[in-house]
């Protein structure tokens, strides 16, 4: 088979990144990446650990002149979220991903790519099978789950591990070193609701068009969500119209900003147009309202066949609207110290109705575990409000900024002299590893790093392929630089 990558530097870094990009591993779905690795500690000869998460740690004593050196443990995940274009038939549980090369960067087709963080994958394993570079005692631990709530770092055994530093190579905006992140939950929010039959016309509306993005990285931008703008649209189709809720569909996981939210509605042959014309109308609108931020917003209104549905009732709809008009989205506070960093905020990822059963899935995010803890809590009240039960899952602490780090002075000292810039040292406000690490390894010093990435959680996701190659030059230097 032949290799697109083939030819890229560092070789063994891409050649194991499409081997990566070969292999299914949406999260949830990780046993085979597992497999993939567990496989390579053992042809390396490496003393390894596989746990019942699916987590790989694999070991590699350190090299001559090194023994005394710290332990240094080199982080990433192994699963990536699965999001395509409309147009795409990819199965991410099946399908191997169709790389491309765009100028500088690696891309996929019409899929997310994965190099969140399958090019911290790659990087681990060729700096494991690579005899010459010179290093400390290294713990390459490899962790399942990040996307949809750090669940496999959550279940790392502690005694398993000794590193002193730890290298987290999942960010992704070169020379920029992050020392801080957010905490956070996963949120549902579930109703069951009376269906009855309603006699009309079936219509479909679709909010589509929009950028998505990451729900940490990109929810300071002001990008709207698509299941959000939907709870609008319906609000103002019924202060308009007349009509009947059958089904609704938007988002796949919790941390990404839904790009497309689709609904369908019943109503009689005499509200038809006036329904066209809100739809129109709405659209407008919300191309003004975001306008420099999420230009393409697009609602369409299809008209379906005339018949007997299934549709919920009047009260179930008047709960379902409450709940998409209440709950907050998007940025709920910034930092006091800098306004463009975002403090707190939560994302409704997915939206899904049918069968009369609603669900609503948010990641709520901060740095501050009581502002954090409120705004959890504030979901909680209106759902039970209008009798939805509520469920959290995947609570996981803040990474809180070190001052006394002693990796952040040879992290800034070495890319000095490798790259004679300054490091830029801060912190973000999506959810990283590094927080479950720290609390689990007292006194573990860490640093966050990558090369430069775009549009990461969407099918737009690329990598930098020079950026991969000064990167990962620069990790070997720092490896070498870490001694007694």
């Amino acid at each position: 088979m032949s290799r697109v990558l083939d030819g890229l530097q560092p070789e063994r870094v891409f050649y194991y990144f499409e081997e990566i990009c070969r292999i299914p591993h949406t999260s949830y779905h990780t046993e085979q990446i597992s497999d993939y690795c567990e496989k390579f500690a053992k042809e390396h000869g490496f003393k390894y650990l596989r746990d019942e998460f699916g987590n790989v740690i694999i070991y590699k004593d350190a090299t001559t002149g090194y023994e005394n050196a710290p332990t240094v443990m080199i982080q990433g995940h192994l699963d990536m979220v699965g999001a395509k274009a409309e147009d795409s038939d990819h199965d991410f549980l099946t399908d191997p991903l169709n790389l491309l090369i765009e100028d500088e960067w690696i891309t996929a087709d019409k899929t997310t790519l994965g190099a969140d963080n399958g090019i911290a994958v790659a990087m681990a394993l060729a700096i494991l099978e690579d005899d010459s570079i010179n290093h400390p005692a290294l713990e390459i631990v490899l962790t399942t789950d990040e996307e949809v709530g750090l669940c496999g770092a959550e279940g790392i055994d502690p005694s398993a591990l000794k590193a002193k530093y730890m290298l987290n190579l999942d960010s992704e905006d070169e020379g920029c070193f992050l020392t801080g992140s957010a905490g956070g939950l996963g949120a549902e929010i579930g109703l069951l609701v009376n269906m009855t039959e309603y006699e009309g016309y079936k219509v479909e509306l679709s909010i589509h068009n929009l950028k998505g993005g990451h729900s940490g990285a990109e929810i300071g931008t002001g990008r709207p969500s698509a299941n959000v703008l939907m709870g609008r649209l319906l609000k103002v189709l019924d202060d308009g119209t007349d009509y009947y809720l059958r089904k609704m569909s938007g988002g796949v996981v919790d941390n990404a900003i839904c790009p497309k939210c689709v609904a369908s509605i019943v109503a009689t042959e005499d509200e038809i147009d006036t329904i066209k014309e809100i739809c129109d109308r709405v659209m407008i609108e919300l191309r003004q309202e975001y306008m420099g931020i999420d230009d393409d917003i697009t609602i369409t209104c299809t008209i379906g066949e005339k018949g007997v549905y299934e549709v919920c009732d009047d009260i179930g709809k008047d709960k379902i609207l409450c709940l998409l008009i209440n709950l907050p989205y998007g940025v709920m506070a910034r930092s006091g110290y800098n306004v463009n960093l975002v403090e707190t905020s939560l994302n409704l990822g997915i939206l899904e109705f049918k069968c009369g059963a609603l669900k609503m899935v948010y990641s709520v995010r901060s740095s501050i575990q009581s502002a954090k803890r409120n705004l959890a809590d504030r979901l909680w009240y209106l759902a039970d409000y209008v009798g939805a039960t509520y469920e959290e899952s995947g609570d996981y602490p803040a990474w809180t900024y070190n001052p006394n780090s002693e990796l952040r002075k040879i992290i800034g000292d070495t890319y000095k002299t490798f790259s004679g810039k300054d490091a830029e040292f801060t912190t973000i406000h999506a959810g990283l590893e590094c927080g479950i690490f720290a609390d689990k390894l007292p006194g573990i010093d860490i640093v966050s790093y990558g090369p430069d990435m775009k549009d990461i959680h969407t099918f737009d996701e690329k990598v930098s392929i020079k950026s991969v190659e000064r990167i990962y030059d620069f990790t070997l230097e720092l490896l070498e630089n870490i001694r007694e």
